[in-house]
């Protein structure tokens, strides 16, 4: 009858072994539930950054006046006639 214990004991540390320790046991599926919360935030932060970006696209190719203000600004660029100031302080 001992024999029997004992090996029903080794067994239930054998079982509960792989349920919390070995792959797709309880750790792991914890910490990869983490790693989807993660990437599902970061998705969500590029998605609305995508949206912004689609935005700004659908502005420049349909306003020349959204083309302009970008030329403006991000290559300093200044039209035919106009005179640029710098003002350095």
């Amino acid at each position: 009858m001992k024999p029997l214990i004992v090996l029903l004991v080794i067994l239930l540390l054998v079982l509960q072994y792989k349920l919390w320790f070995a792959a797709g046991g309880v750790f792991q599926t914890v910490h990869l539930k983490h790693e989807v919360t993660q990437q599902q935030k970061k998705n969500m932060e590029l998605n609305k950054r995508n949206t912004i970006l689609m935005a700004d696209v659908n502005a420049l190719k349909s306003n020349d006046a959204a083309v302009e203000a970008r030329a403006r600004t991000d290559l300093g660029m200044i039209k035919d006639g106009e005179v640029f100031y710098q003002i350095v302080s």
